[in-house]
């Protein structure tokens, strides 16, 4: 049947630029708004040796009631020994088995070891043929950068040039001809001689060997608009690809698809027809999917409870628990029974077992980390495995704010190490054969300063003017706010840069993040490499990853742990941690010197917390503190604590009548020693958990909803 719309099969978003080629300016949900537009009922995006962003690109499709057709540009050659960057080809999923094949293809390109990264990632010619051999793929010959094009003999060549093309020719051929209904040859409509004679071409093997075609407009921008935006950056990046500029390459209706092709005047009338109505039939035929978003913890222990039990028993001999007296060991144990219940309710053992892995492996290589940071320090099991130095129950530390059995969210644990400490947990992380890790892609995207630049390189009023683009740019807040003078004289120039803000220009790697699963991640999330990385990295990002439910760790450099451990190294004393017995926590000759200078001070080094820290800790405000009944008891730490919670913008309403002692009067004894370590301020996530609980009778689990719903 003929149909009165064509689906693009072959479509570009921003995507496309990282891999240092700059394409396009348009995002998916540019597509998205144009396929409702013209009520078009998917959208299928093939961007240049990637997939990446795929999880949430499909997302966004299917939440408008469009289906997502998954797709890639891949570049193949015929082996690895030949330096080539590969000849363009479309890949599209018939189905999920499809989508991990193309996602498994994507990621061994980008292998950068065996041959297969030159320049970008490439798909060698045999690999494409087993996968389209399993008929879960389908594949077009793409544009004048293709199979088909770029193997066309020309009268200018050696004779052994006109024979090595004729035998790429031939396999291509044999590979449509073996797999009709999988193999398309794909034919544009743009206004070129070699366009036109390769629509000539394809044409005659089509009905020689009775081969499909289909139509495509090889789109790299939403409309004309578009288009101008990314030649103007292209010309500025001084990026160029043959004559590719002079082609329309934006979206077009069924009819004026007609009229191109027409106005070539290369194809008939059925040719044309059949074509743009293979793109719908195709699109019709993709099966969808669902994702899987169950928790992918890693599966390293034939008995993980068992295990995880051994390693509790021995943390509470470690930690000297068994020593207690018999109502304090009790209280211990009470706790530990409670997280190991919420533990295994929420499937999360294995999640602690691997981690507690990797912090074994670094300190066994001598590796020292921050005593604890964030809400694990809640939790007393992890305190008895050595992932936390934080002993929640003397602390007074909540375990429901890390984990509860009404938390949908993840287990996130978050380490802090020495900067060159962290690369070598990252590298053993990323290297373990136990299972499959990456580092989290981030996607470089244009703020408006960068974007300004990016446009005007490209204009011909600002290029080849660095300094009175800089110029420009040094005008504008980092706010965003345009003074009105510098809009009415840049204009053009502001308002087309304001269109590039949030456009993609390159990958990188999350500082911090590492995702592990003992299941492939290659097919399932793709994996690819970027430049000064020699790992792993996804091709998804933080926020698609939390959606799929895989598991990341996080190794944080931070330089003050090497100071601590360095100086406890010529201090002759072991790396100190709160339950260290050579600390004295108050003693006071300390907290003047930090009073003094604050260089060093975690999270205390700014001017700001500097002034705050001064004030709350004068021998002023200590007096204030420790004349009111409710503040005998409070500590320098703390005090420190409640500078650091004062700084940031939620304490603007308290931080300065906490910094010179001044108690807020709740009216009720009860609340009033409860929030006496916060002068009277209901200030720490702990203490809004604590608060609904002990003082609204709520469970720990609704109140951590609620808690979370605050922050």
């Amino acid at each position: 049947m003929s149909y009165n719309y064509w689906i693009s099969l072959h479509q570009h978003d921003y995507f496309s630029n990282a891999g240092g080629y700059f394409e396009i300016v348009t995002s998916t949900k540019d597509y998205i708004k144009y396929a409702k537009k013209y009520n078009l009922p998917a959208v299928c995006i093939t961007n240049h040796g990637n997939i990446s962003g795929w999880v949430q690109r499909k997302r966004d499709i299917e939440s408008t009631g469009l289906k997502y057709i998954h797709g890639m540009e891949g570049y193949t050659t015929m082996d690895l020994e030949d330096k080539n960057r590969g000849y363009h080809t479309i890949l599209i999923a018939k189905n999920y088995d499809g989508v991990k094949e193309i996602n498994r293809l994507s990621s061994k390109s980008f292998n950068r070891e065996d041959g297969h990264f030159y320049y970008h990632g490439r798909i060698t010619f045999e690999e494409l043929q087993r996968v389209v051999s399993n008929g879960n793929i389908i594949i077009t010959t793409a544009c004048l950068a293709g199979p088909i094009a770029q193997n066309l003999v020309s009268s200018d060549v050696s004779d052994e040039e006109k024979r090595n093309r004729n035998n790429v020719l031939q396999q291509w051929i044999d590979l449509a001809r073996n797999n009709r209904d999988n193999v398309y040859l794909e034919v544009q409509p743009h206004d070129n001689v070699e366009q036109a004679e390769l629509n000539s071409v394809l044409q005659d093997y089509a009905n020689q060997y009775n081969l499909q075609l289909i139509a495509s407009n090889d789109i790299h921008a939403l409309d004309q608009d578009h288009d101008r935006l990314r030649k103007i950056i292209k010309k500025g990046k001084r990026n160029g690809y043959d004559n590719d500029d002079q082609f329309e390459l934006w979206c077009k209706t069924r009819s004026e698809m007609v009229d191109e092709f027409n106005k070539q005047g290369v194809l008939t009338q059925e040719s044309i027809q059949k074509a743009l109505d293979a793109t719908v039939d195709i699109a019709n035929s993709v099966e969808n999917f669902e994702l899987d978003r169950n928790p992918k913890y890693p599966q390293l222990y034939d008995n993980p409870e068992q295990e995880f039990q051994k390693r509790i028993k021995n943390g509470l001999l470690k930690r000297g628990i068994d020593k207690l007296p018999t109502d304090e060991r009790q209280a211990y144990i009470n706790r530990v029974n409670h997280e190991y219940s919420v533990y295994k309710h929420n499937g999360a053992i294995d999640y602690m077992l691997s981690h507690q892995d990797i912090i074994n492996a670094a300190k066994e290589h001598g590796i020292h980390f921050g005593p604890g940071r964030g809400s694990v320090g809640g939790s007393l099991i992890a305190y008895l495995c050595g992932q936390t130095e934080m002993d929640s129950l003397k602390l007074g530390l909540n375990f429901e704010r890390f984990m509860n059995p009404e938390r949908v969210s993840l287990p996130d644990i978050d380490v802090d190490a020495f900067s060159k400490d962290q690369k070598w947990v990252q590298q053993w992380i990323l290297t373990n054969p136990k299972w499959h890790a990456a580092s989290i892609m981030t996607a470089n995207t244009y703020g408006l300063k960068a974007a300004i630049k990016a446009v005007a390189d490209g204009m011909d009023r600002y290029a080849g003017k660095p300094a009175y683009i800089q110029s420009i740019r040094n005008q504008i807040g980092d706010d965003g706010v345009v003074p009105t003078e510098v809009y009415e004289e840049h204009q053009q120039l502001i308002d087309d840069a304001k269109k590039v803000v949030g456009v993609i220009d390159s990958f990188g790697r999350h500082a911090a993040g590492i995702i592990i699963d003992t299941n492939t991640i290659d097919d399932t999330l793709g994996i690819q490499t970027i430049s000064g990385w020699d790992y792993p990295v996804t091709q998804i990002d933080m926020g698609e990853i939390e959606y799929l439910k895989n598991i990341k760790y996080d190794v944080l450099g931070l330089d003050n742990i090497g100071l601590i451990s360095r100086t406890a190294e010529l201090a002759g004393i072991p790396f100190p941690t709160p339950d260290s017995d050579f600390i004295d926590f108050e003693d006071e000759a300390v907290w003047n010197s930090m009073r003094e200078n604050n260089i060093g001070v975690f999270q205390m080094e700014g001017d700001r917390a500097g002034k705050l820290l001064r004030d709350m800790l004068s021998s002023e405000t200590i007096r204030n503190i420790h004349s009111n009944e409710a503040g005998k008891d409070v500590k320098y730490m703390d005090l420190l604590s409640l500078v650091n919670a004062g700084q940031r913008p939620a304490g603007s309403s308290y931080v300065d009548a906490v910094t010179h002692g001044r108690f807020k009067d709740n009216g009720h004894s009860a609340l009033n020693k409860f929030l006496a370590p916060t002068l009277g301020n209901l200030v720490y996530q702990e203490q809004i958990l604590n608060f609904l609980v002990d003082f609204c009778g709520y469970s720990a689990g609704r109140a951590d909803v609620i808690r979370r719903g605050i922050g």
